[in-house]
């Protein structure tokens, strides 16, 4: 059996990734602040945990009780998926709230370092396939006034990816750790990007003539990709993968 822990699988890239994982020797571990009944009735091998990732405290209760749910006699692998994540404020960081900041910091930063540290822990001594994907993004590197807690956010999942890989290098049975950037996706997130007043995110219309041009790609495409980073044979341990080719906007840089 492989057993797979998969954030933010409410909606988007996390729905379709859960969904394409779906297999008789797999076993889900999913995680989102709403319970997503689709995806439950799709599968017996799942369990479903309503969870806050703000919540940070209490992460490690959560994955007590994951891996009290897993066989390890019968494990053939254990992975993984850090995808939830949140894109507010998209404002000038002057405007933003504190509670606003924490929240950006603790679901797309901290929570991620907090499930990695808590997966290595609780695996750290099993001799199988043992992975990692934290799912980045391509802001961490393409700047935009109003999404400076965002591009930081991801951009520490990146570094912080590639020195626990580095850390893992030392192990006897080591987790294999990647960061990924799955380029521009319809989701909630960009629509929350386009959607928001250019006065306040001078970078609205970039999102816009994106979607305009057919540039995004759809959640279940990126999840294909995701998943067959996951299971490659010469897994790329220690990098940050871009699954988008960036050179095609025209309009700006993302």
């Amino acid at each position: 059996m492989k057993y797979f822990i998969i954030t933010g699988t409410s909606r988007g890239i996390g729905e379709s990734i859960a969904e394409q994982l779906i297999a008789p020797d797999h076993y889900l571990f999913c995680i989102s602040r709403e319970r997503n009944e689709k995806l439950i009735n799709k599968s017996h091998n799942i369990n479903y945990y309503e969870f806050d990732l703000n919540q940070i405290d209490e992460i490690e209760h959560l994955m007590e009780r994951i891996f009290s749910a897993i066989d390890v006699s019968n494990a053939e692998g254990i992975y993984l998926i850090n995808n939830a994540s949140v894109i507010a404020p998209v404002a000038f960081i002057d405007t933003a709230m504190v509670s606003e900041i924490t929240r950006n910091m603790n679901v797309n930063l901290l929570a991620p370092i907090l499930l990695t540290s808590f997966f290595i822990k609780k695996t750290n001594h099993y001799r199988l396939d043992k992975r990692i994907l934290n799912i980045s993004s391509g802001s961490a590197k393409n700047l935009h006034p109003g999404m400076s807690l965002y591009s930081t956010a991801k951009a520490g999942l990146d570094v912080f990816s590639k020195c626990a890989a580095l850390e893992q290098n030392h192990s006897d049975a080591p987790t294999g750790i990647v960061s990924i950037w799955p380029g521009m996706i319809d989701t909630n997130l960009q629509q929350e990007a386009r959607s928001q007043d250019p006065s306040l995110f001078p970078s609205a219309g970039l999102f816009e003539q994106v979607k305009d041009a057919g540039m995004l790609t759809t959640p279940e495409e990126t999840a294909q990709q995701i998943i067959a980073c996951l299971f490659k044979s010469d897994f790329e341990h220690g990098a940050v993968v871009d699954l988008y080719d960036y050179s095609k906007v025209q309009q700006g840089k993302f």
